[in-house]
C-alpha cells in the first residue's frame, strides 16, 4: 500500500516512550471491534499533536472522538492526555488511516481531516490521502448524510482536493460543518506564515 504520510517521526522523550509502552485503555488495535455506540462517532485522522483534540472532546463530550495518528510523538502525547484526565469519549489508533478504516466494522457519522500531508512534488502526489479511491473507502463507514471536513493551507493541496471533489459523485459540498474545531499547531503556522486556509465541507448524498 502507498503510504499517506511522511516519515518525519521527531524526538521522542523518555515520556513519550512511557506513554507509548503503556497499556492504555484508549488505545486500539487494528483489529478491535468497535461496537455500535451510544455516541455518535468522529474519527479525526491526523490529529498532530493533539492539542487541538484534547480541546475538542471537552467541548464535545456527547461525541465519541476516534484519534488516528501514525506519528509516535503526537500519539504519545494523546495517551498522556487520556491517562491523566480520563475522558469517556476518546480513543486512539497508532498506525494509518486506510488501514482503521477497511477494518471498521460500525457506521460514524463524522470524518476530519486536518492539514494531512500536502505531498507538494508532483511525483510524490499520488501519496496523499485525499483521492476518489479514498471517498469511496470512506463511504463504506460513514452514515447516511454523514459528514466530512478537510482544512489544508497548501495551495497545491487546495487545487488537488477541488479536482477531486469535481470528479466525485459520492458528496455535496456544505457550507457548515457542525463540529467546530480549537486552533491547532499546523493551523497557527499557516496563519503565521499567511497561508490561505480553506475548509471543505461535504456531506454524504442520498443517492
Amino acid at each position: 500500500m502507498i503510504r499517506t504520510f511522511s516519515s518525519r517521526a521527531g524526538r521522542l522523550s523518555a515520556t513519550n516512550k512511557h506513554y507509548l509502552n503503556l497499556n492504555s485503555s484508549c488505545v486500539l488495535s487494528q483489529d478491535y471491534k468497535l461496537k455500535e455506540n451510544s455516541k455518535e462517532i468522529l474519527l479525526d485522522i491526523g490529529f498532530g499533536d493533539g492539542i487541538s483534540l484534547s480541546e475538542d472532546i471537552e467541548k464535545y463530550k456527547d461525541i465519541l472522538f476516534i484519534g488516528i495518528e501514525p506519528y509516535k510523538k503526537g500519539f504519545a502525547r494523546m495517551v498522556e492526555f487520556y491517562e491523566k484526565n480520563h475522558p469517556n469519549n476518546l480513543l486512539l489508533y497508532n498506525g494509518c488511516a486506510k488501514d482503521f478504516i477497511k477494518s471498521l466494522e460500525c457506521k460514524v457519522k463524522y470524518i476530519r481531516i486536518h492539514f494531512p500531508d500536502p505531498w507538494p512534488k508532483k511525483k510524490h502526489a499520488k501519496r496523499r490521502l485525499v483521492n476518489l479511491n479514498f471517498f469511496n473507502l470512506i463511504t463504506n463507514v460513514l452514515k447516511p448524510e454523514g459528514l466530512m471536513q478537510i482544512v489544508t493551507d497548501s495551495y497545491i493541496y487546495q487545487e488537488h482536493i477541488q479536482e477531486v471533489i469535481v470528479q466525485q459523485k459520492f458528496f455535496e459540498i456544505i457550507s457548515n460543518y457542525p463540529i467546530r474545531y480549537a486552533v491547532s499547531t499546523f493551523h497557527k503556522k499557516g496563519l503565521e506564515k499567511k497561508h490561505n486556509i480553506k475548509e471543505y465541507n461535504l456531506k454524504l448524498s442520498k443517492n
